[in-house]
């Protein structure tokens, strides 16, 4: 007879189990070590459950003694990982805490957190002389990483560099916050304000203070990274840094989680996954570029790794710093109203370095060749002729956007999604940059038989050919996507530029932030008036921040710094407060416009998004949706507030095949979204289409 039942978390869709949690007995104790003989000693561990006729990795969430599924159909679980550390219950309250927020099950946010090798049931195997579970490749490998010491690495903290006044300033209040503020803090430094050494130095004393302490460092992208690592490991050890992102492969990716896990490495490095580490003495965290959308998750459970890395610092009750030169205006909000510390860093920190000089050309006035006006040609040409690097920021990669029939006028698109195939001259192929299909590119028209074929607008390899004909002289180095994907090119590409050894640099937004290059003295920004007119209300600060931190690559040493911008819209207000650096003014308009209209942070969204075969598929989910949602209004005065839009297409309908409806619900509480949507959720499973939907909470776009 079972004593008890162990609710397992699997990675299975919401629609299977609005709790992502399933019920399975013990196995037999001869089979048990000995410490799990008391019920909740198996929480936090990874099991191997029977689900169906497969078997999958499953984490134990809770013990119960009683279960909805008859004794006599209770299956035993298969067996106990036991190389896999046991996740502590800080762990699993935040597991718990992003299933409810964000509307998941708790394996779809437990299992993901993991390394990829220890989530497939089929990697594991029973060593044949210990009858444990163990990894089916590496097993020599595997025991010598467990045998590792679970003793916290030595940290040998090396010499600082000297901070100017302000930075002594902020960084002196931080340290004096650290237990007496745990509000989160925002550091508000401009670009080249020296905000990295902050962090490099509170962290320091916080490990210096605690013998076994770790520390959390989020970094928005991977090619972030490589800089910052360097200067963790010349300023802690080698030995104490690990790094934690999807870039790594399987094998360095599972040591660095192993030696984190287990507390040995005290300095974590990494991309917004690494918010959810099992980092069992976490002591404080950093989130550089706060404001970054890539720290948001797209596919999969959607979330945001800066707001789960708030939300665990409080838990946790240490300190969290956010750091930023543009603040998401979230945030920004939060510091200006006092629920958030704010720090200035008004001036950059190499004496005599000053934010650079912006220039707008008016493109419809100025001609241009190639895409390039006379203006940037001629400040280029400069620019080398005194030795320093020139950056074209150009976000768009591949030859060109559109491809096309010059006969019949005929554009080709993606046949999986609602748009245009992108042009890459180094293969001749037509990319998708939406679902990854390529074709190759037709030797007529596919619609009247026609060759006359042409390219029409600029991406990045159309500017780097561009480059080399008007400066054939010229060392010109493209960086984006497409152009780095070895090993190693990446790296390869910013050692360059760090030495001054290229004359220009062409790159999307890969090269907009957190990178310092002494040499680089003029930035040229295109194509990017799209974004003053988005229909989306987040464009506009996406659109600052991006041009604000694309800007701050310039001028970063001894020498000034000139940014120029070609724009056909010169008039448009925000040009002004681009040219002034002038962040405080944007952040203060955009706020109140969105006041006015009630958009986040004045109050809380969440879509529902629906995917099928057929459009009319997705919008009769999507209606029927939202009639549950308006009787669970009527039938509940808590919700009166919540606000149900029509059911519409998504902006990109089709993707991937499939056509995409949406719903947006808009309250103004939190709290009271959060209630509706749980039991509107609850309503919806119950339908049981066979559709794909989800509920997206606080959605980066609409």
């Amino acid at each position: 007879m079972v004593a008890w039942v162990l609710q397992v978390a699997c990675d299975v869709p919401v629609a299977v189990s609005a709790a992502g949690v399933f019920d399975y007995a013990p196995i037999e104790l001869n089979n048990t070590p000995l410490s799990l003989a008391v019920p909740e000693a198996w929480l936090g561990h990874a099991v191997l459950v029977p689900f169906g006729k497969q078997l999958l990795v499953g984490i134990v969430m809770g013990v119960s003694v009683t279960s909805e599924v008859p004794p006599a159909k209770l299956k035993p679980i298969q067996a106990v990982l036991p190389f896999v550390p046991q996740l502590n219950g800080h762990w699993l309250d935040l597991v718990r805490f992003m299933a409810k927020y964000y509307q998941r099950g708790l394996g779809e946010v437990a299992l993901p957190a993991l390394p990829l090798a220890l989530r497939a049931a089929k990697n594991f195997v029973r060593d044949p002389e210990t009858a444990e579970m163990v990894l089916r490749t590496g097993m020599k490998t595997w025991r010598k990483w467990v045998a590792l010491s679970p003793s916290p690495a030595p940290l040998n903290v090396g010499q600082a560099l000297n901070l100017t006044h302000a930075q002594h300033v902020v960084l002196n209040d931080l340290l004096a916050r650290r237990h007496a503020d745990l509000r989160p803090q925002l550091l508000f430094g401009v670009t080249g304000s020296g905000k990295t050494e902050v962090y490099l130095q509170y962290l320091a004393h916080v490990l210096q203070n605690s013998t076994d302490g770790q520390v959390l460092i989020l970094v928005p992208e991977i090619n972030l990274t490589p800089q910052f690592a360097a200067r963790l490991n010349a300023r802690f050890g080698t030995e104490t840094v690990v790094t934690l992102h999807s870039g790594l492969n399987e094998s360095t990716r599972l040591m660095n989680w192993w030696r984190a896990a287990r507390g040995q490495a005290r300095v974590i490095l990494g991309t917004r996954l690494s918010v959810l580490a099992m980092l069992p003495n976490l002591q404080a965290i950093v989130v550089d570029e706060e404001h970054d959308s890539s720290y948001r998750q797209q596919e999969g459970v959607r979330y945001s790794a800066r707001d789960v890395a708030i939300y665990r610092a409080h838990q946790l009750k240490i300190p969290i710093v956010l750091g930023s030169a543009t603040p998401s205006l979230e945030t920004w909000h939060n510091a200006c109203s006092g629920r958030y510390g704010l720090h200035r860093l008004p001036e950059r920190a190499v004496k005599g370095a000053l934010l650079p000089e912006v220039t707008l050309v008016d493109v419809q006035k100025t001609a241009a060749q190639d895409g390039l006006s006379e203006p940037l040609r001629r400040t280029i040409a400069e620019t080398m002729a005194h030795h320093h690097t020139t950056l074209l920021f150009q976000n768009r990669r591949g030859y060109a956007p559109v491809f096309y029939c010059g006969h019949c006028g005929h554009i080709h698109d993606c046949p999986n999604c609602a748009a245009h195939f992108v042009y890459h001259s180094t293969t001749r192929h037509l990319h998708c940059h939406h679902c990854g299909q390529q074709e190759r590119v037709p030797k007529t028209c596919i619609k009247c038989g026609n060759a006359d074929m042409h390219p029409i607008g600029q991406g990045t390899q159309r500017l780097e050919e561009t480059a080399a004909r008007l400066w054939p002289n010229a060392i010109v180095r493209r960086i984006d996507a497409d152009s780095t994907r070895k090993k190693g090119e990446l790296e390869d590409a910013f050692a360059d530029i760090a030495a001054g050894v290229v004359d220009i640099v062409i790159g999307t937004q890969m090269l907009a932030k957190g990178h310092d290059w002494p040499n680089l003295n003029t930035v040229g920004v295109l194509d990017v008036d799209s974004g003053l007119f988005a229909q989306d209300y987040r464009a506009p600060e996406r659109l600052f921040a991006l041009l604000q931190q694309v800007i701050g690559r310039a001028g970063r040493g001894q020498h000034a710094g000139r940014v120029l911008i070609q724009t056909a819209f010169p008039e448009h207000p925000m040009w002004a407060q681009v040219r002034q650096h002038d962040f405080e003014a944007f952040a203060t308009n955009e706020l109140a416009v969105r006041q006015q209209l009630g958009l986040p942070p004045f109050a809380a969204h969440a879509l529902l998004q629906v995917a099928a075969p057929e459009l009319k598929q997705a919008l009769a989910f999507a209606q029927t949706a939202r009639e549950l949602a308006l009787t669970l209004i009527a039938d509940h005065s808590e919700f009166a507030h919540v606000t149900i839009n029509a059911a519409v297409p998504m902006n990109m309908m089709r993707l991937n095949r499939q056509e995409r409806a949406q719903i947006l619900i808009e309250c103004p509480s939190r709290p009271r979204l959060q209630a509706f949507l749980a039991q509107w959720q609850g309503e919806l499973v119950a339908q049981k289409s066979r559709l794909m939907w989800l509920i997206e909470v606080d959605p980066a776009e609409i």
